[in-house]
């Protein structure tokens, strides 16, 4: 009998390899050869399966997402530890995350100059910001946030606040450890409380006046 391929798996297969040269060689690293060779496959075989180096790069990244998902909180978490689960799971928060997270850096390095590409990541953070929102306007519900703004603005608002913290994560992840990263997420959310603001935890060090990530929002 002819074997039977799951061609699925043979693309998450696909995936992972690419994971793995990320991993030792960075974004730039992880051309087609490469993640043929730690896949011990050929390039025709990836040919099969993916158009260009781009739709295997942005297979890998939906397959992170939804492992991200997946390992998020339950629904039967309260809503605002979900939305904070929801958050850290954007960040470098474990060595998981953190590859994620570095896929993720190259990808917002090609899109200016690849617009199908930049669709369709807008797509996947349009999904992103929808989950947020959700969240947002749960936590509204039950009185235990109080943004200034609809909760629209407000997960908007967030999103773009975890982009930043990962960023400096990335650049600087000795002062933003995984700890840090949580603190400043709770405390982000605290201050729309509408019980008043938190204290931060004096335990962890923290970054220079000019490094600290700021909470105002202008308009």
């Amino acid at each position: 009998m002819p074997k039977i391929v799951d061609h699925g798996e043979r693309k998450k297969d696909l995936a992972r390899a690419l994971w793995a040269v990320v991993e030792r060689e960075g974004i730039e690293g992880a051309t087609i050869r490469s993640v043929a060779a730690e896949a011990g496959w050929t390039r025709g075989v990836i040919a099969h399966y993916f158009r260009d180096r781009d739709d295997l790069l942005l297979f890998a990244y939906r397959l992170a997402l939804q492992r991200e998902q997946e390992l998020g909180p339950t629904s039967e978490t309260p809503p605002l530890e979900r939305l904070v689960g929801v958050l850290l799971r954007a960040l470098p928060v474990d060595a998981q995350s953190r590859l994620d997270f570095k896929i993720w850096l190259g990808f917002m390095g090609r899109v200016a100059d690849h617009p199908a590409l930049a669709e369709a990541v807008l797509e996947e953070h349009q999904d992103y910001h929808g989950r947020i929102r959700g969240l947002v306007e749960s936590c509204i519900e039950e009185g235990i946030l109080a943004p200034p703004w609809e909760a629209a603005r407000a997960a908007s608002t967030l999103a773009t606040f975890v982009d930043g913290l990962g960023v400096m994560a990335a650049l600087d992840p000795a002062t933003y450890s995984s700890a840090r990263l949580e603190q400043e997420v709770r405390d982000f959310l605290q201050s729309w409380s509408p019980h008043g603001t938190a204290t931060r935890d004096a335990s962890l060090p923290s970054p220079s006046d000019s490094d600290a990530p700021s909470h105002e929002v202008r308009d």
